[in-house]
């Protein structure tokens, strides 16, 4: 198993090439899962939905180990030892047959422990997916270790056009619930047979634990740094199962998961270039200022206006796409889009504090925070589905007030600094939505506007965002500029 074979081409371009595959598949994986969202939503209820939604819930929570811990241990080794794969399928199997077992017995474990016979058959089923993943680990994360990402990118691809696909033919059969869990683990299958087939020259069968300590204390690093957020959803998903049912996680899964899907499209992708950039700048220059400013600028121009223009027709967006019987994701959308506003404004707090040694101190905060996050989250609960997903404001107004100051100064940027790289996107984003507000004003918020109501507001908003860029001279426009006339670069490189 040799996995050290010189690359092909210098490493300039390997990372040129991997950025362009990771971005192409990520938009196809994208594409393909949100065209199944919409046409799944038109044929399921949420009641469906939110029994798919407390078995995943379940499973991420029991998962979180695997997927933070044992791959990044191996991408972050810089001598990689058959002893050290082997340990590390060896700790993944463990891992992952451990968790199917635990799903399989609360699934067959009867009404007195969970008392919902379609969260018990979805259980049954998602029992299979870590198994399947069993053989799908070594090869995929070392090809993502060796920048091997064109076939990579398209497996993943593959795996999203099975589920989906799955989902859509068996939700048109009748199975409801069991739509969403047989395609979870059809997509699983696909992983584990083309992972094996494409990267045999990495697949990994030897059994060993030398070497399972450090992995488990370097596991617990990355959960305490950034698996506590994602614990801390499922856990609140769980939460609204429990006190407003599953109807209630249905509506909430829809609404998080869209709000999810553009997070991860848009700032998702951007995070990998800025943490390059910054790693670079940081080695040639020994400062983070530049790059960080400029980032800033950039993503609070683009996300901003979005997100903030989402929240202000999340009414007629979630009709448009799901049909009448989402309405009730609507106020939660608009909600969670205003925390993920908020959340922007600190969201490269990852990057300063790994590339300035403070992971130790960000934990904690991630920890604190998360429990935080919690306990206003159950609260909320306890009134409404509305008032839960408002919780979500309070817990990212908590993050920028313990991160921005900190931010500038890992970055080594001024207050000032920082709050005029923010300026620019308030004004833009103030111009773009403005539209699309007098619009709703007008009409009476969640009012369903004509089709052609919709997009004149969006067109409108989209064209001054577009002039307002303009009169600014802002940096975006020089980015865009940049990028079409290195096309051709990019293409023959």
């Amino acid at each position: 198993m040799d996995h050290h074979e010189p690359p092909a081409a210098p490493a300039r371009r390997s990372v040129r090439a991997s950025l362009a595959w990771t971005y192409g598949a990520h938009l196809l994986v994208f594409a393909v899962t949100f065209a199944s969202t919409v046409v799944v939503s038109r044929l399921l209820t949420p009641r469906d939905l939110g029994a798919f939604g407390v078995g995943m819930a379940i499973s991420g929570i029991l998962g979180t180990i695997s997927y933070f811990g044992v791959a990044n241990y191996l991408i972050r080794e810089q001598e990689l030892s058959r002893q050290t794969v082997a340990t590390a399928f060896t700790v993944n199997a463990l891992l992952g047959l451990g968790v199917g077992a635990v799903l399989w017995l609360l699934g067959a474990a009867g009404p007195r422990v969970i008392a919902e016979p379609a969260i018990r058959d979805v259980l049954r089923l998602l029992a299979l997916v870590p198994v399947i993943g069993v053989l799908e680990f070594v090869p995929a994360t070392l090809m993502a270790r060796d920048m091997r990402l064109d076939r990579s990118s398209l497996l993943q691809f593959g795996k999203a056009a099975v589920n989906a696909a799955a989902t859509i033919w068996l939700a048109l059969r009748g199975w409801g619930h069991l739509s969403l869990a047989v395609g979870a683990v059809l997509g699983a299958a696909f992983g584990a047979l083309g992972y094996s087939l494409v990267g045999r020259r990495y697949l990994c069968c030897a059994l060993s634990l030398n070497g399972a300590r450090a992995m488990a204390r370097f596991a617990v690093q990355m959960i305490s740094a950034g698996g506590v957020s994602v614990l801390a959803a499922r856990v609140a998903e769980l939460i609204v199962a429990q006190m407003l049912g599953l109807g209630a996680l249905g509506l909430y899964t829809r609404a998080s998961g869209l709000a999810a899907m553009i997070w991860d499209g848009a700032y998702g992708l951007s995070t990998r270039v800025i943490y390059l950039q910054m790693a670079t700048e940081l080695r040639e220059r020994g400062s983070l200022k530049q790059t960080f400013l400029h980032a800033t600028r950039l993503l609070t121009a683009i996300m901003w206006p979005g997100m903030a223009g989402l929240a202000v027709l999340a009414g007629p967006v979630i009709r448009l796409l799901y049909g009448p019987q989402w309405d009730g994701a609507a106020l939660p959308l608009a909600l969670l889009m205003a925390g993920q506003f908020v959340a922007i404004g600190f969201a490269m707090n990852w990057e300063l504090c790994v590339l300035t040694g403070r992971t130790a101190w960000q934990a904690r905060v991630e920890v604190s925070r998360a429990l935080f996050a919690l306990a206003v989250f159950a609260l909320g609960a306890l009134f409404s589905l509305p008032a839960a997903a408002a919780s979500r404001i309070f817990e990212a107004l908590l993050g920028f007030a313990v991160y921005r100051r900190r931010m500038g100064e890992m970055a080594g940027a001024s207050a000032t600094e920082v709050r005029g790289a923010y300026s620019g996107g308030l004004v833009l984003t103030a111009v773009a939505v403005g539209p699309g507000l007098a619009a709703m004003s007008f009409l009476g918020w969640p009012h369903q506007p004509a089709p052609i109501q919709l997009g004149g507001a969006i067109a409108a908003g989209m064209g001054l965002w577009l002039v307002a860029l303009r009169l600014m001279d802002h940096p975006l426009l020089h980015e865009l500029a940049l990028l079409v006339r290195r096309r051709p670069e990019a293409v023959h490189g």
